[in-house]
């Protein structure tokens, strides 16, 4: 084959190449049809906005209400000392004093209310600084849910050095998506 007959089948083939990846596309094009509108969503289905709420600061003595008979309160501060704990920061083993304190929540409203899935932070000393929970009370898990007239508690608890006597609590409560179903609540104040 010549040089000039070689060009030409490498032009042909290249031109075949072409014409038919683009008639495939144009078919391709013209078979699928005009766009098919998605159905609309149900009500199920509708997004929501996520609520947004103002952050609530109370005294670590004070109960606060949601404003639908659920409320939260902290009660029984005192505190005591990690024999043998380890050091957060450090990784030491050392005796570790601690804040701790019990979380009361009530529901005097008229549906159940969801208590299981929250976040919770603590921050001690001032400035503040935030701190680890080592979860060290006999009862640390919160009720899933309140029924309408029922009560419940845990207890929860915060590395917090001697000299250390401001604490900052903050809780939240959310669906199982995340979503918040109340305010977030802070309770700050001095304790002995």
């Amino acid at each position: 084959m010549t040089r000039t007959g070689w060009i030409s089948t490498v032009a042909a083939a290249v031109t075949a190449l072409i014409v038919g990846f683009g008639a495939g596309w144009l078919a391709h094009g013209n078979t699928m049809g005009p766009p098919v509108a998605e159905p609309e969503p149900t009500a199920r289905e509708t997004l929501q906005p996520t609520p947004t709420f103002e952050p609530v600061t109370v005294d670590l003595d004070d109960t606060h209400d949601f404003g639908d008979g659920f409320t939260i309160g902290l009660s029984d501060f005192r505190r005591e000392v990690e024999e043998g704990g380890v050091d957060p920061v450090t990784g030491e083993e050392e005796d570790l004093p601690y804040v701790s304190w019990r979380v009361e929540v009530t529901n005097e409203g008229a549906d159940p209310v969801q208590t299981g899935s929250l976040t919770r932070t603590c921050e001690v000393g001032e400035p503040p600084r935030e701190s680890g929970s080592p979860a060290l009370g006999s009862e640390v898990k919160p009720p899933e849910t309140l029924e309408p007239g029922q009560s419940g508690s845990w207890d929860e608890d915060c590395w917090a050095e001697e000299d250390e006597t401001r604490l900052r609590y903050t809780v939240e409560f959310h669906d199982q998506d995340f979503v918040p179903l109340y305010p977030p609540v802070t309770f700050a104040g001095e304790v002995d």
